[in-house]
């Protein structure tokens, strides 16, 4: 059975048309500095590329030193339940948080 977690997390869009080559430099800088994070590409020119990004034990103004080095975006916090997967690449979505909907 999975854990599910439920914190604070930073919550952010690229948009434009450098959206999606943005979005995989972000990926891999996240990646390398070991920051959980969920992006969902938006497949065309309507659609954002949207994050999801948990502190994972690093300060906000270090995550977002890393976020502004690529592009500047709009930041918003909310609460967000997921797990950890394992599973870094799956259609159109990169990382390895796996976001969770309760529905009653």
């Amino acid at each position: 059975m999975l854990h599910t977690i439920s914190e604070r997390c930073l919550i952010f869009k690229y948009a434009g048309e450098d959206k999606v080559q943005n979005s995989k430099n972000l990926i891999t800088l996240l990646e390398r500095n070991k920051i959980d994070f969920v992006c969902y590409i938006g497949t065309d020119n309507y659609y954002p590329c949207q994050f999801t990004v948990r502190r994972s034990g690093k300060k906000w103004n270090d995550i977002m030193k890393l976020i502004n080095s690529i592009y500047s975006p709009k930041y918003d916090y909310a609460k967000s339940n997921f797990y950890i997967t394992e599973e870094l690449r799956r259609e159109n979505v990169f990382g390895n948080i796996q976001e969770v909907v309760h529905c009653n």
